[in-house]
């Protein structure tokens, strides 16, 4: 138990120092959508599952979790909606919902509950898969779509036709390692459990 305990403690401390680490890239976000494209995923795929692991789990229906966390990202990557809250300096809301979103994508993903990790694995894939489209329009738009309202790209030697499709790769390689790990951990975990072949 002390051992668990002393895991948890370093699950959460990770999780706010990725939390920390999207605050730090605030000012270079407002200017690069790469960088904020950034902050999105460092809340995702590192400060959410972290904070699950940490014991800071919601619990709610799985298709519920899925659902929400899909429309959420979704929503915060229709040009319009990051572009308002940038604008309206409202980016803790965006960045919050986001984090609450994966939270209980995670807690779902992660924890023991109605699936079997079998069915916990497909439903992380299908999540990665869903979310991989804004990265798809990002890489592959003839122009750039995805632009922050201080864009200021040529300040890192970009042009913001570049910046976004940095973005977008950010979307598939970096953001698909950690979700089709997670997959493969937990189908692995459903292969080697026999009784866990069957749906719970």
């Amino acid at each position: 138990m002390p051992h668990l305990n002393r895991m948890r403690g370093a699950a959460l401390v990770g999780a706010l120092f990725v939390i920390g680490l999207t605050g730090f890239l605030g000012r270079a976000a407002s200017q690069l959508f790469a960088f904020h494209m950034a902050q999105h995923l460092l809340l995702i795929t590192l400060a959410a599952p972290l904070a699950v692991l940490g014991g800071l789990a919601i619990r709610i229906r799985p298709v519920w979790a899925v659902s929400l966390f899909v429309s959420v990202f979704l929503l915060w990557h229709v040009p319009a909606t990051f572009q308002w809250a940038a604008r309206h300096n409202a980016e803790i809301v965006e960045l919050a919902s986001i984090f609450g979103a994966a939270n209980l994508f995670w807690s779902a993903a992660l924890t023991e509950g109605p699936l079997s990790p079998g069915a916990r694995a497909l439903m992380v894939m299908a999540a990665a898969i869903i979310t991989d489209l804004p990265g798809v329009v990002m890489l592959f738009a003839s122009r750039a779509i995805c632009v922050m309202p201080q864009e200021n790209a040529a300040r890192f030697g970009l042009t913001p036709l570049q910046d976004q499709q940095i973005a977008g790769l950010l979307m598939w390689v970096p953001a698909n390692l950690v979700f089709f790990s997670i997959a493969t951990f937990l189908f692995a975990r459903w292969i080697s459990n026999p009784k866990s072949l069957v749906m719970s």
